[in-house]
């Protein structure tokens, strides 16, 4: 078979670029045009060595590319590259997220140890990147529980923490995110994808809670050329009252499910 003729070199060096082996790519191709198809046609088509395609092709099943059929002999099929792809993209996610909570917990316990001063358990932010970046530092963190209170003003925002909401999701994390009626439609049904979210008629602020223990706070601005405000705060006391307020609204007379 001429590969060439079905894939561009540039296309295949992407795939390899991906994390695919020369012959995992040469048989996932095959299996696109063929459909199911067991080893020894696999290996006939794509010209792999017999005594290479079953390693190829037990890699592709690991890594989310291939499905098996358990028969005699084995048929495999190839998944759609649009749900090979987003696995892949998820399972990337999700050990880029681990190896940064891992080096995270490491620098922190180091940076922890100096002893120089004692950290602060309350820091004001100002700017959208700053926050943001705390934001992002709290999902990392995040182990059982997330809380979520989202005013629709900050709805362009949510598609910067998507992944990271998305990864939560994989690891077991319980999510709600709670916003009001007018928070856009179509950013309601991409939350719902990671978490249980429901609506009311009026919000006032908005911030995270994560594991009743570290809190943001959106204290609002960004306005009239002011830059918006945010309080971290990993205050065991301030988490549990943000807490109880968010399960008070949450439960609330008013609220809706999406």
């Amino acid at each position: 078979m001429a590969l060439a003729m079905s894939l561009s070199e540039r296309a295949g060096g992407a795939l390899e670029g991906l994390g695919l082996t020369g012959s995992e790519v040469k048989a996932y191709v095959v299996l696109l045009r063929g459909g199911s198809m067991t080893a020894s046609d696999i290996s006939r088509e794509a010209r792999i060595p017999y005594s290479k395609v079953y390693g190829a092709l037990e890699s592709l099943h690991k890594k989310g590319w291939v499905d098996e059929q358990k028969s005699r002999p084995i048929v495999y099929t190839a998944k759609p590259p649009d749900t090979a792809l987003e696995e892949l993209r998820s399972r990337q996610q999700t050990e880029r997220m681990e190896k940064e909570q891992f080096a995270l917990e490491e620098l922190m316990r180091i940076y922890v140890s100096r002893g120089e001063q004692e950290k602060p358990d309350i820091w004001i932010m100002k700017g959208t990147n700053e926050i943001l970046s705390r934001v992002k530092n709290l999902l990392l963190n995040c182990r059982t529980e997330l809380l979520v209170a989202l005013p629709p003003q900050l709805g362009p925002f949510t598609e910067r923490i998507e992944p990271l909401l998305a990864a939560l999701r994989e690891k077991g994390v319980k999510t709600l995110v709670l916003t009001s009626h007018e928070f856009p439609k179509e950013g309601l049904g991409q939350l719902s994808r990671f978490a249980e979210v429901r609506t009311r008629k009026t919000m006032y602020g908005g911030g995270l809670i994560s594991d009743s223990r570290e809190v943001v706070l959106l204290l609002g601005g960004g306005d009239q050329g002011t830059l918006p405000l945010a309080i971290w705060a990993s205050h065991h006391g301030l988490a549990s009252f943000a807490r109880d307020y968010f399960e008070f609204l949450w439960d609330s007379t008013g609220t809706s499910k999406v």
